[in-house]
């Protein structure tokens, strides 16, 4: 065998890299020709799916997009605004994608420009990959055959291969070098150095999304553990090292995940989803969980092969425990083990943790911590490959790599047989995702501060709202934050920041607006119902006074920009605001949960603007229901977002949800803040039908 990083091995692992970014680069074939318009996407989905594949990616190059501009130009705002403006922190209400941020900071710097820069984060994605588990599997195996047809299974895994829209479910390439790390803590003098590398590279997972953070704790938690059994008479001098570098990583993954619990608790929001897992038969061929034939293969010989000896580097051979780790990672990602002849079935292992474990119930797709079996696939084929070709000759081992190697992309990149491993082609197409070039050049000279796009989709039509995702992507040449809301959950501030969008074109919305922070309004024509359009340009036409408060900036072929400039003074005294009933009564409709959501309606009629007192939060409040004069049982403790900006003389429907059931009839509802229960802030008659 060639030790490592001999001249040799250093020669194979450069060719290997290049070969890993051929490879990389043929798999994003079909964007190359121009990777400044087009973006890949799945060429086996449906139309509908498509759609929905391009709003998602459409949002993902946006938000990654605006986190490397943001720490380029204000690191400190990474956890800050963004999207969904005026929500707090509204990366909470999704994946926050963080560690794509940090990947594209140099092709952002370098292009400016968001689909290359997002051409070039993928393939920097699809090329990592093969790099870091070279690196491994040449530490175990010392060969460079098997190290590299490791590595290209790892690069080319059917899931990375054709989900160009979402790399942070991918990003577990930095799984390979943490378990190398783990190895060498334990059976090495350079604790310190292994221990720190460690905690950076969990904190990079940590960085990435919740499921790769899973995906890689699984493999590597249980790849520590055998160690630490293992050599436990170790254990004392690298408790400390191991303990600090964890402790950095913990303090980064709270960073990060912390405000998701904190934006759960205060909004009510991030939870009662079900969870998705996937049957155990989806790791059967015909689906893109299938390991394929090749890797199966592959990895059934390295299994006999430890059966039969072992091949210890440090006195190490991690087959066994990569193998266990494998094994939980799929027990992790499935619904349950069904017993054969029994009619009973084991419960999966995210099933059992997510009723116990809290925030997981908020983890809609944990299914995808398969992505961890990847690894342990990878590195046990690179065995077997090992196994086949150790004793020929120099000659006839590169040439059974190189058949090795091109069985492993027949069986990707030839439909035949990918259909019948993976039950989808895994060729990537593409989609022209650039907007109008004066469209860009508008919102490069244009736009300032944050951004309200109109028209708004109501919060009731999800098509609309996804649609929205088109408004990001073309924001993403001047990253800034905006209205624009398109994320896994919604923003309990969408009705009100829907209700001031609406009113425009109109004085005292603008006013509101402005007071909410908001700088510049951009109209997307295509966006509009024709008739609307017509009626908000001759509104902006006839009405001096919303074209003081706001007037024209600029136009181009699909947009126009209008700048905010508020003219009346701002104050947050709520007491200032009228919330009495107005017009008939609200019929009630239960809401999903069986909550009934009250409709109070506040009036700000005095000649400045109203804008809600930091923090901008729900507060608690009282409901007292009252029948034929008499309060009915005690008032119920509600949490209410009061108003969050209303301008002069103007009006707005806040939400209250009541949850305790009432019988049917006519109610007058009355509601305090709880700071103040004797003072009413509102009321409303409603029927409970």
């Amino acid at each position: 065998m060639t030790e490592p990083w001999s001249r040799g091995a250093r020669v194979s692992f450069a060719l290997a890299a290049l070969l890993y970014l051929v490879t990389a680069l043929f798999t994003l074939r079909n964007v190359l020709p121009d990777p400044t318009v087009r973006l890949p996407f799945n060429s086996g989905i449906d139309a509908s799916s498509r759609q929905m594949g391009h709003f998602d990616q459409s949002m993902v190059v946006s938000v990654i997009t605006r986190n490397a501009d943001v720490l380029l130009t204000e690191p400190s705002n990474l956890l800050g605004e963004g999207q969904c403006y005026p929500f707090p922190r509204s990366f909470t209400l999704g994946e926050h994608m963080f560690g794509e941020g940090f990947q594209m900071v140099l092709p952002w710097l370098l292009t400016g420009d968001p689909i290359l820069a997002y051409n070039l984060l993928l393939v920097l994605t699809l090329w990592l990959p093969g790099i870091a588990m070279y690196l491994l599997a040449h530490h175990f195996t010392r060969h460079p055959g098997a190290s590299f047809a490791a590595g290209l299974l790892f690069q080319l895994s059917p899931v990375r291969i054709i989900d160009g829209g979402h790399p942070f479910l991918h990003a577990e390439f930095w799984l390979p070098l943490l378990l190398l790390l783990l190895h060498r803590l334990f059976t090495t003098d350079r604790r310190w150095l292994s221990a720190a590398g460690i905690g950076l590279l969990l904190a990079l997972e940590a960085l990435e999304t919740i499921y790769v953070l899973l995906a890689c704790s699984i493999v590597a938690g249980i790849y520590g553990l055998h160690l630490a059994i293992r050599y436990r008479a170790r254990l004392p001098r690298i408790l400390l090292p191991l303990g600090t570098g964890l402790a950095f990583a913990l303090s980064v993954a709270w960073l990060v995940l912390g405000p998701y619990f904190e934006t759960r608790e205060t909004w009510d929001v991030l939870s009662g989803r079900p969870t998705v897992l996937i049957p155990l038969a989806t790791y059967g061929p015909g689906t893109p969980y299938f390991i394929g034939v090749v890797a199966a293969v592959l990895v059934a010989i390295a299994l006999a092969d430890r059966v039969r000896r072992r091949r210890d580097v440090s006195g190490e051979d991690p087959r066994v425990p990569i193998f266990i780790a494998g094994v939980a990672v799929v027990w992790a990602s499935i619904s349950e083990i069904p017993i054969p002849g029994t009619g009973a079935a084991i419960p999966g292992l995210m099933a059992l943790l997510s009723r116990v474990v809290p925030g997981l119930d908020a983890v809609r797709g944990l299914f995808a911590v398969t992505i961890g079996l990847w690894a342990c696939v990878s590195l046990l084929a690179g065995y077997g490959v090992l196994s086949l070709v150790e004793r020929m000759r120099a000659p006839m081992m590169v040439g059974a790599v190189a058949v090795l190697s091109l069985l492993i992309l027949t069986e990707r990149f030839a439909h035949p047989v990918s259909l019948w491993s993976f039950g989808t082609p895994l060729d990537l197409a593409a989609w022209d995702a650039r907007p109008a070039e004066d469209d860009i050049a508008l919102i490069r000279s244009e736009t300032e501060g944050r951004v309200l796009d109109v028209p708004m989709a109501p919060p009731s039509n999800a098509f609309a709202r996804m649609a929205l995702s088109r408004n990001l992507l073309l924001q993403s040449w001047s990253p800034r934050p905006s209205s624009s809301c398109y994320n896994s959950f919604d923003t309990p501030m969408a009705s009100q920041v829907f209700q001031l969008s609406d009113a425009l074109p109109n004085a005292s919305a603008a006013e509101a607006l402005a007071a909410l922070g908001f700088s510049t309004v951009l109209s997307h024509s295509d966006s509009w119902w024709p008739p609307h359009l017509v009626r908000w340009n001759a509104r902006m036409k006839n009405d001096p006074g919303i074209r003081q408060v706001m007037p024209l900036r600029a136009e181009s072929t699909g947009l126009a920009a209008y700048r905010l400039k508020p003219q009346a003074a701002v104050h947050d005294d709520l007491s200032r605001l009228s919330g009495r009933a107005l017009g008939p009564p609200a019929k009630l409709e239960p809401a999903e949960d069986g909550a009934l959501i009250i409709p109070f309606v506040f009036h700000n009629p005095g000649p400045e603007t109203f804008r809600h007192p930091p923090p901008l939060t729900p507060s608690d409040a009282l409901a007292q229901w009252h029948r034929d004069g008499h309060a009915v049982g005690e008032a119920e403790q509600v949490r209410v977002l009061w108003p969050i900006a209303l301008g002069p003389n103007s009006i707005m429907r806040v939400d209250a949800r009541s949850r305790t059931p009432r019988e049917p009839g006519t109610y007058h509802v009355t509601l305090t803040a709880a700071s103040d229960p004797s003072r009413v802030v509102a009321t409303r008659d409603v029927v409970v039908p």
